[in-house]
This record gives C-alpha cells, sequence and structure tokens, in this order.
C-alpha cells in the first residue's frame, strides 16, 4: 500500500508468488480455487500478487479437469506436468500445494525439500501415512531454514473453530478438562481408482479424516497425549465393494479416548454411515468452570 502523503505512482511494484499444485483432484481443486480467490484480494491491497503457474498430476483427466477451472476462474492457463519432479525442474513455482494421494506425500515431500531451489509447502493432511515417514519429513525439513513446511490442518480456521478456540485460548473455561467431538457423516468420497478405501493408501479412517479432530483436542487440552485407548469396525460402508480382488479395509466406526499429562480427556465419536445426521459435527469442551 502507498504511504501516507505518497501517490499511488509511487508504490512499488508487488512482489509475485508463483504458486504450483501437485495432485489436482478434488482437493487440488479446491486449492485452486482458493488461490483464485487469494490472487483477487492481494492484489487489491497491492502488497503480494498470487499467480497459479503450473499443475502436476500423473492422471491426465484430472489435469484437464485442472485447466478447464483454471479457465473458468480467469486464470491464465497454467502449464501441466504429469508428475512433481517435472514440476520442480521447470523453475515455474516458488511455493508448492501437495494435494496428492496420502501414500504419495513421504517421496514428493522429501524431494521437494531435498531440491537445490528452495519451494515453500503447503501439504495437504496428513502430512504422511506412517509415523516412521512423518519423523523423517520433520527432520529433513529441519535442515531447510530456507522453507516453509505447513500441513493444511484447516479446521482451525473455520469460523466456528476458530471462535471455540478463542474462547478457550481466554480462560473462560478455566482449566479444561475434557474435550468431546462427535462426526456422524456419510461415507467416503469417491476417489481416483478409490484408492482412499484402502489402509495401506490412506493411513486408515482415523489418519486421513480424523486427524482434524485429534489436532483440535490436543489443542484444546494444550498438553501431550500419554495414553489412547480405542475401538473401531467396518460394519457398513465398502463392503461390497471390490478392487483388483480386495475387498476395502478402512473402517467406517470408531470410539478413541485420549488422556494428556495434565489429565485432560479427549474422546472422538465416529460413524460414516450416518447421513442423516441433523448435526454432522459437534464439539464440546468443558473446563472446571465453564462449558462450550
Amino acid at each position: 500500500m502507498a504511504r501516507e502523503g505518497v501517490g499511488a505512482a509511487m508504490a512499488p511494484a508487488a512482489a509475485e508468488v508463483r504458486y504450483g499444485i501437485v495432485g489436482v483432484g478434488m482437493m487440488g481443486r479446491e486449492h485452486l480455487h482458493n488461490l483464485a480467490h487469494l490472487a483477487g484480494e492481494v492484489e487489491r491491497e497491492q502488497s503480494v500478487r498470487v499467480c497459479v503457474t503450473c499443475l502436476a498430476d500423473p492422471h491426465p483427466e484430472s489435469l484437464l479437469l485442472g485447466l478447464r477451472l483454471a479457465a473458468e476462474l480467469g486464470l491464465p492457463p497454467p502449464q501441466t506436468f504429469s508428475g512433481h519432479r517435472e514440476l520442480l525442474d521447470s523453475g515455474l513455482c516458488d511455493a508448492v500445494v501437495v494435494s496428492s494421494p496420502n501414500m504419495t506425500h513421504s517421496e514428493i515431500l522429501m524431494d521437494i525439500i531435498g531440491y537445490a531451489k528452495p519451494h515453500h509447502v503447503l501439504v495437504e493432511k496428513p502430512l504422511c501415512t506412517t509415523v516412521q515417514d512423518c519423523e523423517k519429513v520433520i527432520e529433513a525439513a529441519k535442515h531447510r531454514p530456507d522453507i516453509l513446511v505447513q500441513v493444511g490442518l484447516e479446521y482451525r480456521y473455520m469460523p466456528p473453530v476458530a471462535k471455540l478456540i478463542d474462547i478457550v485460548k481466554s480462560g473462560t473455561l478455566g482449566q479444561v478438562r475434557m474435550v468431546a467431538i462427535r462426526e456422524h457423516r456419510f461415507p467416503f468420497l469417491v476417489k481416483v481408482k478409490n484408492w482412499n478405501r484402502f489402509n495401506y493408501n490412506s493411513g486408515g479412517t482415523l489418519v486421513e479424516k480424523c486427524c482434524h479432530f485429534f489436532d483440535l483436542i490436543r489443542l484444546f487440552a494444550d498438553a501431550n497425549p500419554v495414553r489412547v485407548m480405542a475401538s473401531g469396525a467396518i460394519d457398513v460402508n465398502h463392503k461390497d465393494e471390490v478392487y483388483d480382488g480386495k475387498v476395502p479395509d478402512i473402517i467406517d466406526n470408531a470410539y478413541v479416548i485420549v488422556e494428556f499429562d495434565n489429565g485432560c480427556r479427549g474422546m472422538l465419536d465416529l460413524c460414516m454411515f450416518a447421513e442423516g445426521s441433523k448435526n454432522e459435527q459437534e464439539i464440546s469442551v468443558v473446563g472446571d468452570t465453564g462449558k462450550v
């Protein structure tokens, strides 16, 4: 923005951040929508110019849908690549959004973090599908202070949840003692080749879908977990589906209790065959002086 008393003509030229998206399925196209919106917002602020310069996906139909969406949003046509390495080698972007299937995150992130030219990264949740891969990525990122690696746990920024976070942080509830989250919803959506139907690909239902909720429980508890108790099963969903001779193995319901080192307890109640629920998600935080 121009400083007071200085004409707009004297304002410095806006800096430019060029984005590439790796994985242009449903979530990748949602990020494309968001970046288009962000581009319009920040350009009005005259502070930084945001543009999407390239897309990468081995699935041709996803790339085509990405290009169509870019055109609908009035964006210049981004260059397309069949893989993330070609995108990195192109030199067309400064920041990368990774929204590819979960089981690909580890390899893609290690390649981005290890690339000579620095690229900031926003990776869709979950970071990786195993604890070992998460630790490997985190350790690699520590050796690259020139880049930022962020996990897309966007539930923190949803207006109702953001308000709840503010209330908890204000101390109105006193010391938080219990956090309960219920999600009663529809089954998993259709993905490319339905990769999300198998634990090996997704990390499992409690990783793929519920990492948002465990993040929030830990945030509200303001402590680290020390014990986990859980029970889950495959009772209804996807039991009649077969892919390459294999029946899906992801659970569709569970109860999980997490105990924290400050005495707080958290609970998740998950059901993924409750499409007609009045409230798809409910969050309750109870402190020693109040509840919200």
